[in-house]
């Protein structure tokens, strides 16, 4: 254990025993705060390299939420081929569009339209805090602005959010068509994730209890009912789900969960990628761009894609 987390644990120990409620709604706060440096870590600088490329040939976009400034990116099909719909790709807490890249081409050789955003608080957009109300906020905004999306690839937070603004129960106000989706590595429970922040930050029972209240107090419904295989589920569209054996950040309990929950859910999953090296393999963005246009040439044809075993070098 770190110093910092130590000294941490430690203060919010003592404090939760004395002041749960202000100590709860505190750590919700915290929990909805990524980390922003305004520098590129040493896996963004080489992912930055790489799809340098790619993100200077995107049109760059600026939409307004109500949380924030968003940026999106826009790349037209492949020149000569027609257009099949338009594609979003989100990403994941503490990613940014530009992690996404690797899909774009892919996609517009298959005569797609793609659309990629930085999620509030992160990337180019402005914003300080990101849950998944403001995340399906912004991919809301950005289906306004930029859809109709015949599909979207989600990986990690990512997938949530975006199903959340598919689902549009509260807090959403409304919900925001999709086709089908691709979920990479994605977690299942909102309530697993914030009682491990809470173990994390020594939260106490009541204390932690408190932050569910505060979760409800914004969003209208329970921690609990934040998962992703109830959303896809309710939402009923065909899903490719992969996820890798080894994923030590996102357990592969997640996937299965998921697809155990949703009939029109197929899972792939991966060996050696772990959580983010996961949505730069060949492989995975094969099949992720296969599944999304044989869903586009007929909405109603069966899901083909099995369970299957994909790996890299």
């Amino acid at each position: 254990m770190s110093a910092r987390l130590w000294f941490l644990k430690t203060g919010v120990g003592f404090l939760s025993a004395i002041a749960p409620g202000v100590v709860g709604r505190q750590a919700f706060r915290l929990f909805c705060t990524p980390p922003r440096t305004g520098l590129l870590s040493p896996g963004e600088i080489k992912v930055a390299a790489r799809m340098g490329p790619v993100m200077a040939t995107a049109q760059k976009k600026s939409i307004e939420t109500p949380d924030a400034s968003v940026v999106a990116y826009v790349w037209d099909p492949a020149d000569g081929l027609m257009l099949r719909g338009t594609v979003l790709l989100v990403h994941g807490w503490t990613g940014r569009a530009m992690v996404m890249a690797a899909f774009v081409e892919p996609l517009r050789a298959s005569g797609f339209r793609v659309v990629a955003l930085d999620l509030p608080a992160h990337g180019n957009s402005t914003g300080k805090q990101l849950n998944l109300a403001i995340g399906a906020r912004a991919v809301q905004a950005v289906a306004r602005a930029l859809g109709p999306f015949t599909g979207a690839i989600a990986h990690s937070f990512g997938g949530p959010a975006t199903l959340l603004a598919a689902e549009g129960g509260l807090p959403l106000r409304e919900a925001m068509g999709l086709d089908t989706l691709v979920m990479i590595a994605c977690p299942n429970s909102l309530d697993a994730i914030t009682h491990q922040f809470a173990t994390a930050v020594g939260l106490s029972a009541r204390a932690h209890a408190a932050m569910d209240a505060e979760v409800f107090r914004i969003a209208g419904r329970p921690v609990s009912a934040f998962t992703c295989d109830a959303f896809l589920s309710r939402i009923g569209i065909p899903a490719l789900v992969i996820h890798d054996d080894g994923d030590a950040e996102v357990p592969i309990a997640n996937a299965l969960a998921i697809v155990a929950a949703a009939p029109k859910a197929r899972l792939l999953t991966t060996v050696r990628l772990g959580h983010r090296r996961i949505i730069f393999a060949p492989s995975v963005i094969q099949e992720s761009t296969a599944f999304l246009a044989g869903r586009a040439q007929s909405t109603n044809e069966r899901v083909r894609v099995q369970s299957a075993v994909v790996s890299q070098p």
